[in-house]
């Protein structure tokens, strides 16, 4: 039997500040920022992770991603070292500082409870850019 996806939706991260460091943020359901928002299913498919960039400053030009189980980054389910891991930031028409970038994940998640500092209904984006800073609302597309 053929199973068919019978939800969908997006996770949300807000306002999240971005370095040439990587830093580790939660996804989950932020519905104060994003009303239509909700909490990523215990099994999903990863569609895609978009970041809505503003205040792009000091020659920020990409972003470098991964997402993993837990609230250190210390147990990735994507690599940033494959092609696409890093994307070039496509700017604003109107305004140069701001932007976004988007990656096709294409993968299944599963949580896993015996993995330390994880949270039900919560994955992490781990990103960083190549220079300078910006600000990032991330969008996590999922389907269960």
């Amino acid at each position: 039997m053929i199973r068919q996806f019978t939800k969908f939706g997006y996770s949300y991260g807000h306002a999240v500040s971005l370095s040439a460091t990587y830093a580790v943020q939660a996804i989950t359901a932020d519905t104060t920022n994003s009303s239509r928002c909700a909490s990523i299913p215990n099994d999903a498919y990863i569609e895609s992770v978009e970041f809505e960039i503003s205040s792009i400053a000091s020659s920020a030009a990409k972003i470098k991603v991964y997402l993993a189980r837990d609230s250190a980054g210390d147990v990735p389910f994507t690599s940033d070292k494959l092609a696409g891991a890093e994307q070039t930031i496509t700017t604003g028409l109107a305004t140069a500082t701001d932007g976004a970038v988007v990656w096709t994940i294409n993968k299944d998640y599963h949580y896993d409870s015996d993995v330390a500092a994880t949270t039900s209904g919560t994955i992490y984006v781990v990103a960083k850019t190549d220079t300078g800073t910006c600000t990032a609302n991330i969008r996590v597309n999922w389907r269960a």
